[in-house]
C-alpha cells in the first residue's frame, strides 16, 4: 500500500468492452465517457488477452466452444454469442489481470467491466461468459483472493470456484440468492432492507470484514453491483442512493483500513443506462474520497 495519498486511481477500459450488440455491455461505454470528466481517475487501455492464461480456468470444451462459437455452449451465458461478444470478454479479462497487478502495486485499481460472477466451471450463466473473478485466484495460486460481492444476485459462480480453488474466498450480500448455498470459504447474507432494515446490511459488511481479518488475503475484489438499488427492476435488496453510497464507503474503507490492495469491478444494473452510469460513478467517487 502507498504511504502517501494517491494522486490518481487507475481504471482499465477498452471500447472493446462495450459490445454494441449486447445492451448490458454497451452501457459500459457510457460509464467510461462520464469517467473521463472525473478528476482523479486515469483511464488506461489494456492489451489483448493472452488466451493461454485461461487454460484450466473453465472446462476445455467450454473454452473451445466460446472461442469458436459452437452452440449451445457458446451462448450458455444467456446472451447470443457473436465474435464481438467473445472479444469483449477477452478484453475485459485482460483488463482484470492488469488491474489486479496495478492494485497490488498502488493499493487500488478499477476495471470498468461486468459479467463475471455467475460463470461456472462448465459453462457461462447469468450474462456472465467467463469468470474473471476466479481468474485472479487461478492466475496467482500463491495469492489469497477475497471477494466482497454486493450485487443483487449472489455470486454463485465465484462461490463454486472457491470450492475448486483453495486461495479464493467470498463474502456475498444479496437480495436474490441465485444458487448461493455457502461453504467453508464462502459466506452468504440474504438481506431485504424493507424487512430487515439497513443496519442488517451494514452488519453483514462488518461480519465479512471479520472473515477478511481471519483470512488475511493478498487482494480484495469489490463486486460493486448497483442492481440492488431500489429503483432497479431486479432489486429485492432495495438500497436507496444514500445507502448505496454508505455501502461503497464501508466496503472500500475495509481495504483502506486493513491495508489490503483493492480491485473494484462493476456488477449488475438494469435501470436506464444514464442512471446506471451515475450510480457506477458514485462508487468510483467513493473510492477517490477514501483513497485519494
Amino acid at each position: 500500500m502507498p504511504k502517501q495519498p494517491l494522486m490518481s486511481i487507475k481504471a482499465f477500459y477498452s471500447p472493446h468492452y462495450a459490445a454494441a450488440d449486447t445492451p448490458t455491455l454497451a452501457r459500459l461505454g457510457i460509464v467510461a465517457k462520464r469517467l473521463r470528466d472525473l478528476p482523479g481517475i486515469e483511464l488506461l487501455e489494456p492489451s489483448p488477452l493472452d488466451r493461454g492464461k485461461l487454460l484450466g480456468l473453465h472446462q476445455a470444451d467450454y473454452l473451445l466452444a466460446f472461442h469458436e462459437g459452437i452452440e449451445p455452449l457458446a451462448s450458455s451465458q444467456g446472451v447470443r454469442w457473436s465474435p464481438t461478444v467473445r472479444n469483449a470478454f477477452y478484453w475485459m479479462l485482460s483488463g482484470q489481470l492488469l488491474a489486479s497487478e496495478q492494485a497490488m502495486e498502488s493499493g487500488i485499481a478499477i476495471n470498468l467491466a461486468r459479467g463475471f460472477h455467475h460463470a461456472v466451471f462448465e459453462r457461462g450463466s447469468g450474462y456472465c461468459a467467463l469468470n474473471g473473478i476466479a481468474l485472479l485466484a487461478h492466475h496467482r495460486p500463491d495469492h489469497k483472493v477475497f471477494v466482497i460481492d454486493c450485487d443483487e444476485h449472489g455470486g454463485n459462480g465465484t462461490e463454486e470456484f472457491a470450492q475448486r480453488l483453495e486461495n479464493l474466498y467470498q463474502g456475498s450480500i444479496f437480495g436474490t440468492r441465485f444458487g448461493c448455498l455457502g461453504h467453508q470459504r464462502a459466506w452468504n447474507y440474504l438481506v431485504h432492507v424493507a424487512d430487515d432494515g439497513f443496519q442488517r446490511y451494514l452488519d453483514s459488511i462488518s461480519e465479512i470484514r471479520q472473515h477478511i481479518v481471519d483470512t488475511r488475503p493478498d487482494l480484495l475484489v469489490f463486486q460493486a453491483g448497483v442492481d440492488c438499488h431500489r429503483d432497479d427492476p431486479k432489486s429485492r435488496v432495495g438500497l436507496s442512493s444514500a445507502q448505496l453510497e454508505q455501502r461503497d464507503r464501508k466496503v472500500i474503507g475495509i481495504a483502506h483500513d486493513l491495508g489490503i490492495p483493492l480491485l473494484i469491478v462493476l456488477g449488475g444494473g438494469y435501470q436506464d443506462p444514464e442512471r446506471l452510469a451515475a450510480l457506477n460513478i458514485g462508487t468510483l467517487q467513493a473510492a477517490l474520497d477514501v483513497f485519494g
